[in-house]
């Protein structure tokens, strides 16, 4: 069930006017009990008063009634009539008959003082008639009377004060209940008052505990938790809806400004890569512009056509300028970035003859492959030949001739260089291998080989060496990290593995 909503303050008002209306009907009864106890008492005590007064009245009525009886003196008959009159108006004038037997003898005695009062003014009538021995004997009688009214206000009195006992008693016993009536409203009323406080502040103070969790989930940058509930306070829900609002917002704000980072991530990183790639594809172009070969292997092979054409015959000289020819015809005919395998194998064969004829004797050059797969599948241009020839200018630099040497991996007999070259498919990837019998390297070079990096400007001997084939792997299949692979120990060779995925096209956008 929902709590009903309204104003805290009206909610405030509601609980203080619920708690005084409470305060206020117990202490009424309270205040009524104790003040009904009183009164009771106070109707004995005033009735016992009202007859002593009486007795007392009627005790200061003998002393001039005497002196007139006596003197018959004026004033002495001024002051009886005065307190006759004072005490005819003081008597009740009418008194009920009831069953209690202490009023009834009370309203007997009125009726012996108003009987006291008339024997009083008959003897004044006796006297004024000079009637001494009637007046005395009125007056004997009236002593008489007196003596009784006096023992009976005493009886009374004594019988009231029995009674009063009695009420006393039970005066007690209301002041007992009335104290213990007390201290139970005392108690109900602070456990009420406590209750509506403690109800109170956990009204406020359960959204302010949670706003106060969620304010610390905030600042530690968790955006992503439930919204507060609404209370049954209004100004409370207002905070709440606000709060959580400012939480949603900044939440889709931060949402935003990292999608906006990521995406422009993403912009500079594609737009760096396409910057490389539109550097490497210029660098290529120059050096296929300037035959893509370096001066000292044009050197070389130059120095060797002029020799067989002075020792040997010119059928030998022209078949070697003819592959070189063939040669520098196939690096510089095409101008894509991405060619048929058969394209690659064609100037490895060219590059092949013009090799064995260098190395007459101590290089053996390998060339395997399935003529299936040369017109089936297509790869980046230049990546086999820089290859070998990073074998010819590294892998055998300063060795000396040794027929006893042999492939570790694959365990034929070879000459003293050996290079062997493979393109063959494993699954959907497309595998050439560049092998060789010489140095080999360390895994600290390797491991710097393999690594991503940017092109160097300034270094232009490596435009076609093995770091850039490497790299521009890298740029043709960035999400492929399989693409390229050396296995190579020092002194057991070096073997440079590509593994192409035939499925994933390359990246050559810019």
């Amino acid at each position: 069930m929902k709590p009903l909503r309204g104003s805290f303050r009206l909610q405030i008002l509601l609980s203080i006017f619920g708690v005084f209306c409470i305060l206020t009907l117990s202490t009424v009864y309270i205040l009524l009990s104790t003040k009904n106890v009183q009164d009771r008492l106070d109707r004995g005590f005033e009735r016992e008063r009202f007859i002593k007064s009486v007795q007392d009245d009627l005790a200061a009525y003998q002393e001039p009634l005497f002196d007139y009886l006596s003197t018959r003196s004026s004033n002495a008959l001024a002051r009886i009539l005065i307190d006759t009159q004072a005490l005819r108006s003081k008597l009740p004038a009418y008194m009920p008959i009831t069953a209690n037997r202490v009023e009834l003898r009370e309203r007997e005695l009125y009726s012996l003082i108003k009987s006291y009062l008339n024997l009083a003014e008959s003897a004044m009538e006796e006297k004024r008639g000079r009637n001494i021995s009637a007046y005395t004997r009125t007056y004997d009688e009236m002593a008489g009377l007196l003596a009784y009214i006096n023992r009976e206000i005493d009886d009374i009195s004594t019988e009231r004060f029995r009674d009063q006992m009695d009420d006393y008693g039970l005066f007690i016993a209301s002041s007992g209940a009335i104290q213990l009536w007390n201290l139970c409203f005392i108690i109900f009323i602070s456990i009420f008052a406590i209750l509506i406080l403690l109800w109170s502040v956990t009204r406020i103070m359960g959204p302010l505990v949670r706003l106060s969790a969620m304010a610390a989930e905030l600042s530690s940058g968790h955006f992503q938790i439930d919204d507060i509930e609404a209370s049954s306070v209004i100004e409370m829900d207002q905070l709440v809806q606000a709060f959580n609002r400012m939480k949603n917002d900044i939440s889709n704000f931060i949402e935003e400004i990292r999608l906006q980072e990521k995406i422009k991530a993403e912009y500079m990183r594609e737009r760096m890569r396409n910057m490389k790639m539109e550097a490497l594809v210029r660098r290529m172009e120059i050096y296929t512009l300037q035959a893509q070969m370096n001066p000292h292997f044009l050197f070389n092979t130059l120095n060797t056509g002029m020799q067989l054409a002075i020792v040997e015959g010119a059928d030998r000289t022209g078949a070697y300028m003819e592959y070189m020819a063939n040669l520098f015809r196939h690096i510089i005919r095409t101008k894509e970035i991405i060619v048929p395998l058969r394209h690659e194998i064609e100037g490895l064969q060219y590059y092949f003859y013009l090799l064995r004829v260098r190395f007459p004797k101590n290089l053996e050059l390998v060339l395997d492959y399935d003529e299936d797969l040369l017109d089936r599948y297509r790869v980046p241009v230049s990546i086999l030949q820089p290859l070998v020839e990073n074998c010819i200018v590294h892998a055998f630099r300063n060795r000396k001739p040794n027929r006893s040497h042999s492939m570790a991996r694959d365990g034929v007999s070879a000459a003293s260089e050996r290079i062997v070259v493979r393109a063959v498919v494993d699954a959907l990837r497309l595998e050439l291998s560049v092998q060789d019998n010489g140095h080999g390297m360390d895994r600290g070079t390797v491991e710097k080989l393999l690594y991503p990096q940017s092109l160097d400007e300034s270094s232009v001997s490596r435009v076609m060496g093995l770091e850039n084939v490497i790299q521009r792997l890298y740029f043709f299949y960035p999400e492929d990290p399989e693409v390229v692979r050396i296995e190579s120990a020092e002194g057991e060779g070096t073997r440079i593995i590509i593994r192409i995925d035939t499925g994933r096209k390359p990246c050559i956008e810019f």
